[in-house]
């Protein structure tokens, strides 16, 4: 075997991978409406955690291989670096360190119940006067870290 062969790098059909992820949320996840556009799988829907008051209309962005970006779309939040929220309004779900993302990862298993977690540890923040309960990253939230997706076509 030659070592070019070797060193190439895995490639994937992007789009496959993407209808693979709708299904899976979709499957999972009943409040979420998803669809693929430009290499980009958005994902819509309202989300009420138990023992939450307030339903949550939320945005999931995801380009294959990439970590997907999450927004609260509704009802406003006013971001902040206490509130893991960045000034786009999406989240600051993850921490490479401790997950390095790749497409392997199935969004239906991890961020959509992080966000379901982000908005309760929101509402405790609300309820306590503003103590963030939930955990955090020790470089926490810099805005030039923050889950971008850019269209790959």
């Amino acid at each position: 075997m030659s070592n070019s062969f070797l060193n190439k790098k895995r490639t994937y059909n992007r789009f496959a991978h993407l209808c693979y992820q709708k299904k899976l949320i979709e499957r999972a996840y009943d409040f979420l409406n998803c669809s693929i556009k430009n290499n980009v799988m958005i994902c819509i829907g309202w989300i009420q955690p138990n023992d939450c008051k307030d339903n949550y209309k939320i945005k999931i962005e995801y380009v294959a291989g990439n970590e997907p970006k999450t927004t609260i779309l509704l009802p406003k939040i006013v971001p902040s670096k206490e509130i893991h929220m960045y000034d786009d309004h999406s989240l600051c779900l993850h921490y490479p360190i401790d997950m390095k993302w790749s497409e392997q990862i199935k969004i239906y298993q991890y961020t959509v119940p992080w966000v379901g977690e982000w908005i309760i540890f929101y509402e405790l923040y609300l309820i306590n006067g503003g103590i963030w309960k939930g955990k955090e990253s020790p470089t926490h939230i810099r805005q030039d870290e923050k889950n971008i997706n850019v269209d790959i076509t």
